[in-house]
């Protein structure tokens, strides 16, 4: 198929999403025109360097390997993707974990089967005078509300002694508007993902700490129950040849296929030759109690008013 290389503006959910609709018991998506031909499994992500995998694995083949047909949609906002999938036009998504306990509120039951080794940086003007995270005290931040932004910046400042109250969170869903906003010191620092980081930091910014997905587990993929209970060896096949695109990416020269990181991630052509990519895993399950961590912070939120834990979302149908 053809990938739709959009430049990425990674935007994140906009503010008090509520999915309305609900997923019928089987996915409009995954299909298999005859017995024997192949599953086809649409799955939507934002571009960014977590996505980068999984065009790897669609740009060599490694699906088709599989057996499997994926339609790979990059989109520009996640409440796009999210439209399409409420929309049964998505079977799986690469999406954080705040995305999950929405979709599993609107009765979309939507299974944790693995994670990514995305990254996000919190950087300061070099006006703020902060230099740690201790120093976040007093100052503003600038978030997307109820998301993993808003509970990586709660997150931070509570292992740091710092109170809600005691500095101000500042809501600018738009990627591009949060980094002006950082660019005109009408915020003093904020958590942004690649290329923005760079960009911020190039312009100036100072990096007060890189939030690796090792650490606290900011994106996952996912699938529909149903789905999953329909195609197994499917899902099975498609973690198979994400894992074969991370063998390719940790043991091949980045000059090979810099061209799709630049396209994905919507890198500038000056950044080409400077790109650092983290080290990536085989697909793996998050630990239950970081997952388990986010959903309590979704339930004090009021975003998860159901009765529903990490153990209920996380399927091993690829791990096990």
């Amino acid at each position: 198929m053809k990938i739709k290389n959009l430049l990425v503006t990674t935007l994140a959910v906009a503010a008090g999403l509520t999915l309305t609709a609900c997923q019928s018991d089987k996915s409009e998506g995954a299909s298999t025109s005859q017995e024997g031909e192949a599953v086809t499994l649409n799955f939507g992500a934002m571009g960014s360097i977590d996505t980068i995998p999984f065009v790897i694995a669609q740009e060599n083949g490694y699906f088709e390997e599989e057996g499997i047909k994926v339609n790979l949609e990059l989109f520009n906002a996640a409440k796009d993707r999210d439209a399409a999938l409420q929309a049964g036009q998505l079977d799986g998504v690469l999406a954080d974990e705040t995305a999950i306990a929405i979709y599993q509120n609107s009765d979309m039951d939507m299974q944790i089967t693995g994670a990514t080794n995305g990254y996000w940086t919190l950087v300061a003007t070099d006006q703020s005078n902060i230099h740690s995270l201790e120093d976040l005290k007093g100052k503003k931040i600038g978030i997307s509300e109820n998301t993993m932004i808003e509970y990586l910046a709660d997150d931070i400042t509570t292992l740091n002694g710092i109170a809600a109250e005691d500095f101000e969170k500042v809501a600018i869903p738009a990627m591009p508007a949060r980094l002006e906003a950082l660019r005109n010191n009408q915020i003093d620092a904020a958590i942004l993902p690649a290329p923005f980081n760079e960009t911020a930091i190039a312009d100036g910014a100072v990096e007060i700490e890189t939030i690796h997905n090792t650490d606290i587990m900011i994106s996952v993929t996912a699938f529909l129950n149903s789905v999953i209970e329909q195609y197994p060896q499917a899902i099975q096949g498609f973690y198979n040849a994400y894992n074969k695109a991370v063998d390719y990416i940790n043991s091949t020269d980045i000059s090979e296929y810099e061209d799709a990181v630049i396209k994905t991630v919507g890198y500038s052509e000056e950044t080409r030759g400077n790109i650092i990519l983290p080290k990536f895993k085989h697909n793996y399950l998050p630990d239950v109690e970081k997952v388990q961590k986010v959903f309590d912070w979704a339930t004090a939120k009021g975003l998860l008013t159901k009765d529903i834990t990490a153990k209920d979302v996380l399927n091993n149908v690829a791990t096990k």
